[in-house]
Formats: C-alpha cells, structure tokens, sequence
C-alpha cells in the first residue's frame, strides 16, 4: 500500500518567506502545484523555478525550502518527508498544514 500511497498526486503550496527586494519577489506570496508525494524536492524546486528567469531565476534559486515546522528540506529529500504520518490521508495531511512549505533566503 505505501508503494501506491507514493504514487498519489497532493497538492502543494510554496510560500516566499522573506526577500532581499519586496519589488521583485514579494514575501508572502504562494505558488501551487500538485505532485506526487514521492517527487524529490530537487525535482519539486525545478519545477517551481519555471516560475522565474533571468535575475529573478538566479535570485530565488538562492533560497531554501523548509517545511511549516522550519524543518530545511534538501534536494535528496522528497515531499512525503514532511509528513508526520507517510499513511495519512491527504485530508489529514491537509489538515496538519504538512503540505505548505516556506522558501526562505537565509
């Protein structure tokens, strides 16, 4: 069942937690996505990059991905590693805010 459970499509918030130039890349803003739980974060950051270019591509790749709890993701890490529970129902993830994660400029 777990092999299933990795496969399940979730959906993702990425909130920007702070910035060096609110006129460029606006601190409390979201981008969502929805990925499988098993996606690694290196993966995940990829495809939230897309989201950018140019300066503001190099900018934002300077930043890093934490979970609610502060918890730094790295890129060998997947999203099901932020969840408290890996059997949990999505609502229950959903629930436990396990699914919003914070990039910060640190």
């Amino acid at each position: 069942m777990n092999c299933d459970k990795n496969k399940q499509l979730i959906d993702i918030t990425i909130i920007i937690g702070n910035t060096r130039d609110h006129r460029k890349i606006i601190p409390g803003k979201s981008y969502y996505l929805t990925l499988q739980r098993d996606t690694f974060i290196k993966d995940l950051l990829n495809i939230f990059y897309k989201n950018f270019t140019d300066e503001l591509l190099i900018e934002i790749q300077q930043y890093s991905l934490f979970t609610k709890k502060m918890i730094r993701l790295k890129d060998d890490n997947m999203i099901k590693d932020a969840f408290s529970i890996l059997e949990d129902s999505d609502l229950n993830i959903y629930d436990k805010d396990e699914t919003i994660f914070y990039l910060v400029l640190v």
